[in-house]
């Protein structure tokens, strides 16, 4: 009789608690779309990161910049905090587009942001530019599989291997 009460004492909690099913979430209330994200957050974002270290070879010879002061490096590392919380508004309510391969790219995007980070921070312009390419990638991917800026945007596309916007 007592290892029965034991038994039931351990398993009415796990009942109760598989009963109940999943917490209801934070009440977000997400104010624009996809579209409106990538023209007003994600792309001034990226182009902070991207634009920030670069080098151009011509007949005039060797144009090389990079960010020199604190205020610069700041801007670099701030929107790579832009585009890392990016990837969390982009998994927000209807703008998830699915739960798998939308999620999975999201989640790419913090984690490309998160090493532009870690790069701005050790104020390296040779690691800044590299991980440019990781951060592209990480939209590039998103970009071949999601139509962005037309109609039918939100849908995986039927063509493999086309690209879009």
């Amino acid at each position: 009789m007592k290892n029965a009460l034991l038994v039931l004492l351990g398993v009415v909690p796990l009942l109760v608690m598989f009963a109940c099913g999943d917490p209801e979430g934070p009440p977000f209330k997400p104010m624009v779309d996809v579209k409106q994200l990538m023209v007003s957050i994600i792309d001034p974002a990226a182009d902070v990161l991207w634009d920030s270290v670069g080098t151009v070879i011509s007949e005039e010879g060797i144009d090389e910049w990079y960010p020199k002061t604190d205020e610069e490096w700041a801007a670099v590392e701030n929107s790579a905090i832009v585009l890392m919380e990016s990837g969390n508004l982009l998994m927000i309510g209807d703008r998830a587009r699915d739960q798998q391969a939308w999620m999975q790219m999201s989640r790419q995007l913090i984690d490309a942001a998160a090493e532009a980070r870690t790069a701005a921070q050790s104020k390296d312009p040779d690691a800044v530019f590299a991980v440019g390419e990781t951060v592209y990638f990480a939209c590039d991917r998103c970009h071949g599989l999601y139509w962005i800026d037309d109609a039918d945007r939100g849908r995986i596309r039927d063509t493999p291997g086309r690209r879009g916007p």
